[in-house]
């Protein structure tokens, strides 16, 4: 007897199936903020069980097309946002507690699932295998949606610790499916580690400005804790990567034009993006953040102008020094706001702190303001013998 043979293509009424089962999400996105828990646990649940079905069915074709990916890329989007709607819920809600740890969860999964995209599409552009979703990937999607539903019913405390099983198994998860995809040596970028590294400061300076004013108040102050941290620790990773970058460039050999032209871009980048949020804070006045910017440009011209030359102006000890200054007075200004928020959240008032912190932000940045131009002197006068070519 000849086996039953399954198809070598999907099956036409496969996609209109999963379009079906994204649909429920809309109206599930509606119903959480206005607490139709019951309605949304249904729907939740013809999802978890439509999709787990057509997952069973798919396994023959897991050959990651572009319409899979970008149905998985369309179910991973909705669940974050279902997560997200749900922290929003419990912010608005005053007797509840800020929501920490689905807060964490909904930033963890949104990293994850931006990271996981690009490398998929990466590959499928490349031509290389998918990497197989292991049982790690299994457990940690269920364990997803068994949060949200959980979350929905508020069914407390098993909501909170299944979240932060979610939030392990995310992490878990996460490191195995990329040392996976790195063991592969053709699905390694072209471009060195170290200057990875350094556009990642690019990428992370916008999101510090969503998190700086995500409560869209120019009043860091107002900000949650959770978020003060978060832009804390955003300067703390700037800070740790444009020591990194440089690091690992001289230790492998990876020394790069590309990497030589943009490490002091993203620097600049970086650190002007927060000198803006610091202006808009009211802990910088706007002739320091001008003085700063007037520096860089100038600066950069002057770079420019070398390398119309043939010249390649190296780094000199000031601008080193400058570097190190302006990280050095984020790090503590930001350090500043965050003990003032957690006497804020304490409702501690110490008179003496509101004196200092009222100062110390505006007295450090025109430190970093008279350092900053101070170096761009000295860049000038080392490069004299250039300016006299031109002037």
């Amino acid at each position: 007897m000849t086996p039953t043979r399954l198809p070598s293509k999907r099956p036409r009424w496969f996609p209109w199936a999963q379009l079906v089962l994204f649909t429920l999400w809309i109206p599930i996105l509606f119903l959480i903020p206005f607490h139709g828990d019951f309605e949304a646990t249904y729907l939740l649940g013809i999802i978890f069980g439509g999709g787990a079905a057509l997952g069973w069915l798919d396994r023959k074709w897991r050959d990651e097309e572009k319409l899979q990916i970008w149905a998985g890329g369309f179910e991973r989007g909705f669940l974050l946002l279902s997560l997200w709607f749900l922290a929003q819920r419990l912010w608005s809600d005053e007797w509840e507690p800020f929501p920490t740890l689905l807060t964490t969860l909904a930033i963890a999964i949104l990293v994850r699932y931006t990271t996981g995209l690009v490398i998929i599409l990466s590959r499928h552009r490349l031509g290389l295998p998918p990497v197989r979703r292991d049982i790690w990937q299994y457990f940690t999607h269920w364990s997803i949606y068994i949060t949200v539903l959980l979350q929905i019913l508020e069914a407390q405390p098993y909501a909170t610790i299944v979240t932060g099983i979610s939030l392990i198994l995310c992490a878990v998860s996460s490191l195995v499916w990329f040392v996976r995809h790195m063991r592969d040596p053709n699905a390694r970028s072209h471009i060195t580690v170290a200057t990875q590294i350094t556009l990642s400061r690019i990428v992370l300076a916008p999101v510090f400005i969503a998190v700086f004013f995500y409560d869209g108040d120019s009043n860091f102050g107002n900000n949650h804790l959770v978020f003060q941290a978060t832009a804390l620790l955003l300067a703390l990773s700037s800070a740790v990567s444009d020591w990194l970058d440089g690091y690992l460039a001289r230790k492998w050999g990876e020394v790069t034009t590309l990497g030589k032209y943009l490490d002091p871009w993203s620097d600049k980048i970086s650190t002007m993006t927060t000198f803006l949020c610091f202006l808009g804070a009211g802990w910088a006045s706007v002739s320091i953040v001008a003085l700063i910017f007037y520096r860089e440009s100038a600066v950069e011209t002057l770079r420019t102008l070398a390398a119309s030359e043939g010249e390649v102006i190296a780094a000199r000890p000031s601008g080193k020094w400058k570097t190190a200054i302006q990280i050095g007075a984020i790090i503590a200004i930001l350090t500043f706001a965050c003990f003032d928020g957690i006497l804020r959240d304490l409702h501690l008032t110490w008179t003496m702190w509101d004196i200092f912190f009222g100062m110390a932000p505006r007295i450090l940045m025109w430190m970093v303001a008279v350092v900053t131009v101070a170096s761009g002197f000295d860049y000038f006068y080392s490069s004299r013998h250039l300016l006299k070519k031109h002037l």
